[in-house]
C-alpha cells in the first residue's frame, strides 16, 4: 500500500459527540499516524492532512455548539467570547502519554460563516516533543556552517507549514548538545512547540517563554532578554517595525539572534523586513539588517513521489564582502543585486528543485508548481536596462 492510498480511518468508533476523550482519542491517533494537522470546521467532517494530503476522517458533519465545545476544552470558558468579539486564538495544547511524555499541538480557533449560524474553524497542528538532532535534516555542509555564530542575525523564512520552526529548534538542540556551547538560550514564542526538556545538555541552559502568556509580545521578549545576560535569542517572528529593531540591535549588541518571516526568497526578504518602516528611513534600516545579518534560509516543503515529502532550500551568508556590494547599490537595484549574489554566492531554490527532478524525487507537475518561486537558478534574458541606475523589470521598488 502505497502512501497516497493511506486508510484515513481512526479505527475506532465514530463518536455522536466529540467530548474530551474522544477528541484526545483523535489527536493521539493524529500523532501516532504522522499527520501533521487536523481541521475542525463547523457543518464539516473532521479533515486530516498528511505529507500534504487531505483526508476527511468522519462521515459526520460536526455541530457548530460541538466545535464551541472543543475550543472551551482547548482554551476555557472564555474562548467562544472572545472568538464571537472577532479575535482568533493562538495556543498549544498537551496531553499526558505515560509519566514521561506529552503529546504536544499547535492550536489556531477562528470564527467562520456556518450556514446561517456562527462557526469556528479549530485547526491542529501536531509536534514532536523533542525537535529532530540537526544533523538528520539533511542541510549541505556549507548550510550548516552558515547557522551558528557567536554573534549576529540569522533568519529561517518561508510560508505557513515549511519546516521553519523544525529547523530553528533542530539548531536550538544542537547549541543545547554541543558540550563546548556554554551558551544561555532564551526563547520567544507564539506558541511554544518544541520543548528540550529531554535534550541532554553539559555547558548549555534554555528557558522558554510564551506570548501572551508569560511577555506581551515578541519586542517585549527582546527587550526582556536583555535584562538576563544571553548568550542566544529566538525570537518566534519578526514581523512588525518594532519587532524588527529589537532583533536587529539585539543582534548588534553581541547576541545570536534567530528569528523568522514568511517570505519566500533571500531578495524578498530584505525588502519585506525594510518595507516595514516608513518610506524615509528605509536606507539606514537596510544598513543595520546587514550590519546584523549572518545568513538568510528561505525553505519550502514539496510532495515526493513515495508520498512524502522534502525541504527545498535557498540560502546565502553575508559576507563583509557582500554586504557591502548590496550597500553600493542605489535603492532600486538592491533587490537584483541580491538575488545575482544568491546565484553567485549562495544556493537558489531552483537548485534543490532541480536535483530533486533529477533523482526522480518529484514528478513533474510539483516541479512546475514551484519552479517560478525563489531565486532563479539562471538569469532569466530581459533587454537592458536604459542606464546604470535603472531597475530591473518589476522591481521598481527596490527594498522599500
Amino acid at each position: 500500500m502505497t502512501l497516497l492510498e493511506w486508510p484515513a480511518s481512526p479505527g475506532f468508533p465514530e463518536p455522536l459527540w466529540y467530548w474530551v476523550e474522544d477528541w484526545h482519542r483523535l489527536l493521539l491517533w493524529a500523532t501516532d499516524q504522522a499527520v501533521s494537522d487536523v481541521t475542525l470546521q463547523a457543518n464539516q467532517p473532521v479533515v486530516v492532512e498528511r505529507h500534504g494530503r487531505l483526508f476527511p476522517v468522519t462521515r459526520r458533519r460536526l455541530a457548530p455548539a460541538e466545535v464551541y465545545h472543543l475550543t472551551q476544552v482547548i482554551y476555557g470558558d472564555n474562548a467562544p467570547s472572545q472568538l464571537a468579539g472577532g479575535q482568533d486564538i493562538d495556543c498549544s495544547y498537551e496531553i499526558p502519554r505515560g509519566r514521561a511524555d506529552l503529546a504536544r499541538y499547535r492550536v489556531n480557533m477562528t470564527a467562520v460563516r456556518a450556514g446561517r449560524e456562527r462557526g469556528v474553524e479549530i485547526t491542529v497542528r501536531t509536534i514532536a516533543t523533542t525537535p529532530p538532532p540537526l544533523a538528520t535534516l539533511d542541510l549541505p555542509p556549507a548550510l550548516r556552517a552558515g547557522l551558528v555564530f557567536e554573534q549576529g542575525l540569522v533568519l529561517i523564512t518561508g510560508p505557513t507549514g515549511s519546516g521553519k520552526t523544525t529547523l530553528l529548534a533542530a539548531i536550538i538542540r544542537h547549541l543545547l548538545e554541543d558540550p563546548h556551547a556554554h551558551r544561555k538560550i532564551l526563547t520567544y514564542e507564539a506558541p511554544i512547540e518544541y520543548v528540550y526538556d529531554f535534550v541532554p545538555r553539559v555547558h548549555a541552559s534554555i528557558a522558554q517563554h510564551e506570548i501572551g502568556v508569560h511577555l506581551p509580545s515578541f519586542a517585549a521578549g527582546v527587550r526582556n532578554s536583555l535584562r538576563r545576560k544571553p548568550m542566544v535569542i529566538l525570537v518566534g517572528e519578526a514581523r512588525d517595525a518594532e519587532t524588527i529593531t529589537a532583533v536587529v540591535d539585539a543582534a548588534m549588541t553581541g547576541h545570536l539572534v534567530y528569528t523568522t518571516s514568511h517570505t519566500n526568497s533571500v531578495p524578498e526578504t530584505l525588502r519585506r523586513l525594510v518595507s516595514a518602516f516608513p518610506a524615509d528611513g528605509r536606507d539606514g534600516r537596510l544598513a543595520d539588517l546587514l550590519e546584523a545579518l549572518q545568513t538568510i534560509v528561505t525553505q519550502r516543503l514539496v510532495r515526493t513521489t513515495d508520498g512524502r515529502r522534502a525541504a527545498v532550500r535557498e540560502y546565502l551568508r553575508f559576507t563583509p564582502d557582500l554586504k557591502d556590494a548590496i550597500l553600493a547599490q542605489p535603492p532600486a537595484r538592491v533587490v537584483a543585486a541580491t538575488r545575482h549574489l544568491v546565484r553567485e554566492h549562495g544556493r537558489p531554490l531552483t537548485a534543490d528543485l532541480d536535483a530533486l527532478r533529477e533523482a526522480g524525487r518529484i514528478d513533474e507537475r510539483e516541479y512546475r508548481l514551484f519552479r517560478g518561486l525563489g531565486t532563479q537558478a539562471d538569469a532569466i534574458s530581459l533587454p537592458l536596462p536604459a542606464g546604470p541606475d535603472a531597475p530591473e523589470p518589476g522591481e521598481a521598488d527596490g527594498p522599500g
